[in-house]
Order: C-alpha cells, then sequence, then structure tokens
C-alpha cells in the first residue's frame, strides 16, 4: 500500500497510534509521528519525565487508529488530563480512501459511511 498523505489543521501534531505490524502491513503517514498506543499519554501529556519535547500546554495531537476507535478513545483520555487532542474519524482506513478527516459524525458522507460499514463488516 502506498503511503497516506493529507494535511492536519494548522498547528496540529499527527499521531499514529498504530502499532507497527500495522504500519508495515498497510503503509504509513508521513509527517506523523508514531506511538504505539499504549506508550501516547506517556509521551503527550505535558510535564512527565517521559513526554516528548513537543508536548507542551500548547500543543494540539490529533490521533490515527487502524480504524479510528483506539484514537477517539486515547483522544478522550488525554482531553480528561487537560492535553488538546482530537482524532481522525474512520481513522487511517478513511484517509487511505482520501476521505477527509473530521469529515465523520455531523457531515458524514455516503463515501465516508460506505467505507465505515465495510470496515465494520471486516472486523466483525
Amino acid at each position: 500500500m502506498h503511503p497516506v498523505h493529507f494535511t492536519p489543521a494548522a498547528g496540529q501534531i499527527v499521531v499514529d497510534v498504530r502499532d507497527q505490524s500495522e504500519r508495515n502491513r498497510d503503509g504509513i503517514l508521513p509527517g506523523a509521528v508514531a506511538l504505539d498506543a499504549a506508550a501516547v499519554a506517556a509521551r503527550l501529556v505535558p510535564g512527565l519525565s517521559t513526554s516528548l519535547a513537543a508536548a507542551g500546554s500548547d500543543a494540539e495531537w490529533l490521533l490515527v487508529s487502524g480504524n479510528g476507535a483506539t484514537a477517539a478513545a486515547i483522544a478522550t483520555r488525554l482531553r480528561d488530563r487537560g492535553v488538546k487532542a482530537s482524532s481522525v474519524d474512520g481513522g487511517f482506513r478513511a484517509l487511505a480512501l482520501g476521505i477527509t478527516p473530521g469529515a465523520g459524525r455531523a457531515g458524514e458522507s455516503d463515501a465516508y459511511r460506505r467505507a465505515l460499514a465495510q470496515f465494520a463488516a471486516h472486523e466483525a
């Protein structure tokens, strides 16, 4: 699979929370910080000894997981800790199909709903 390219909103830092086997199999997100999901909180919460240098109080993180669910859950936990975090609806798979990040939920398109239905069918 070819790398997926998209442009996040100004100021957002993209974090790919898929594990290395998923990145090897499905492709990478050029320019994204690659962190396994288990390490995200320790690396993105400001003020911890394990925090990334970019993990300041003004950092805005955009998390991407395979189907979006893991990233959404992690983003919620980060927001509970005062971190600016959001996730891509539909995750890497939506990006690979060319679906615009953030197009889901209120403004979801027919293509987005069809893609998510296909993903859900394959994961069941």
